[in-house]
């Protein structure tokens, strides 16, 4: 079933209750109405006759207002009927009935049986010199059954007439209300929504269905991304980790057939050694890539103190490359206003990053000194990582964060393109920025801006 069937459905449910209900409502009220005004016509006529002993020519004049097929009974204490309006009973008097009327009021009703139709009565009790008497009424409320009848007929007539046009109705502002979403299921074709670069070409404006277009755009732009940078990754990974197992068996397979001196097999497992950590340091990588890529924003929001985390890494890179020199700038700025903010994140990452980016640029820096530059601009904290090494080719600085992707210039240098793709990971994590300028064979800039929020008074 369609979601435009089952809101018609719907709709038509809810619109069938209301009106049952509210007509209800109005067939129970006028019937209360109509019994009511029933009720105190009866009781006017059974009380008109204490005029049967007061003054019987008066009686006899008031018997001409009377009811539809109206019957009148007077009953003294003895229960014996000593008047009887002319015309035929349809009604027989109980001694309960009478019993009861003497202590209260009794109003009734019964089928009348030449009519078939439900006439009601009224007992009461008078006295008149000091004996009690009991006045019963009963009659046709002709009219007011007719009225009701036709009020019955109108309300069950006009609600089948409304239901019908509130079915179209309500069909029709489904159709329309689901029309936006007709025209984008229209074109989600299974051959073009298999093709990352497809677009649903949605309606301009803020309803759900503009919305819905432009998740659903959003969605594909992040998996056509995601799909060329696992074809990348693949790509040169299952080179990257093939080229270093095949020169480690190679090595060895060379050693089993030719070594016979020991200096001999030992050179060899020292050059097979050097292979695997390379490899296991490149699985080490693929390995952090994939565990950033499960990170979520939520799980980085710990304030943490931006210059002990640049302290640490100085710290620990000068310990893995004790040659290499890094001069460190905290620019006026940063420093006089560093207290009154607070970065939030995860220090361990930004460790990650920093250390990252060094390892780049110690490595490409010819053994020039390297430049960390922390400086502060609104609501920013930016530290720029400057090297005077052999830059990157303007051609492929686009690419510089896809996986296992490294410029063309870079000689020997080991390396496996994953240092700048795990930052940019990590910085999106942080909600910050990272980007890179660079010249060939003159140096390169990278710069990370993270958030720096107010301190809360």
């Amino acid at each position: 079933m369609s979601i435009k069937q089952r809101i018609t459905i719907v709709f038509g449910f809810l619109v069938a209750a209301l009106l049952l209900v509210f007509s209800i409502f109005i067939y129970q009220a006028y019937e209360s109405y109509r019994q009511s005004l029933m009720r105190n016509r009866l009781q006017r006529r059974a009380v008109a006759g204490q005029l049967y002993f007061e003054n019987r020519l008066e009686f006899h004049r008031s018997s001409y207002l009377t009811l539809p097929d109206q019957h009148e009974f007077l009953v003294d204490s003895s229960n014996k009927v000593i008047y009887e309006s002319s015309g035929t009973s349809d009604y027989k008097l109980t001694s309960e009935l009478l019993n009861e009327a003497r202590k209260q009021e009794v109003y009734f009703s019964y089928k009348s049986r030449p009519l078939k139709r439900v006439k009601e009565g009224i007992a009461l009790s008078f006295k008149v010199d000091g004996k009690r008497y009991v006045s019963v009424v009963t009659a046709h409320d002709l009219s007011g059954i007719q009225a009701s009848e036709s009020l019955f007929f109108i309300l069950a007539s006009g609600n089948i007439i409304l239901l019908v046009i509130v079915a179209f109705a309500g069909f029709f502002f489904a159709r329309r209300a689901m029309r936006p979403f007709d025209e984008l299921i229209a074109q989600m074709d299974p051959a073009a929504v298999s093709d990352f670069s497809f677009r649903l070409q949605g309606r301009k404006g803020a309803d759900e269905a503009a919305y819905l277009a432009n998740s659903f755009n959003e969605l594909l732009s992040r998996l056509n991304a995601l799909a060329i940078s696992q074809e990348h990754f693949v790509s040169y990974a299952s080179h990257e980790i093939r080229t270093p197992l095949t020169v480690v068996k190679g090595i060895l397979e060379t050693s089993l057939a030719y070594d016979k001196q020991l200096a001999d097999v030992q050179q060899s497992m020292e050059k097979a050694l050097v292979r695997l950590e390379g490899a296991i340091e490149l699985a080490n990588s693929l390995l952090h890539l994939a565990e950033v890529e499960g990170l979520q924003s939520a799980r980085v929001r710990d304030e943490i103190n931006i210059v002990d985390t640049v302290l640490d890494t100085i710290t620990y890179f000068g310990e893995k490359r004790p040659d290499q020199q890094i001069d460190l700038v905290l620019t006026d700025t940063f420093t006089q206003q560093s207290s009154n903010l607070r970065i939030l994140g995860n220090a361990t990452l930004l460790r990650t990053v920093l250390t990252n980016i060094l390892d780049n640029a110690s490595k490409y820096s010819r053994q020039e000194p390297v430049e960390l530059k922390v400086d502060l601009e609104p609501s920013w904290v930016i530290i720029t990582v400057t090297d005077l090494g052999i830059g990157i080719p303007g051609a492929e600085l686009d690419d510089v964060f896809l996986p296992m992707m490294r410029a063309g210039n870079v000689g020997n240098v080991p390396g496996f393109g994953l240092g700048l793709t795990i930052a940019k990971k990590i910085i999106d994590i942080h909600k910050g920025q990272l980007s890179v300028k660079s010249m060939k064979d003159k140096g390169t800039a990278v710069s990370i801006r993270l958030s720096a929020l107010p301190l809360a008074d």
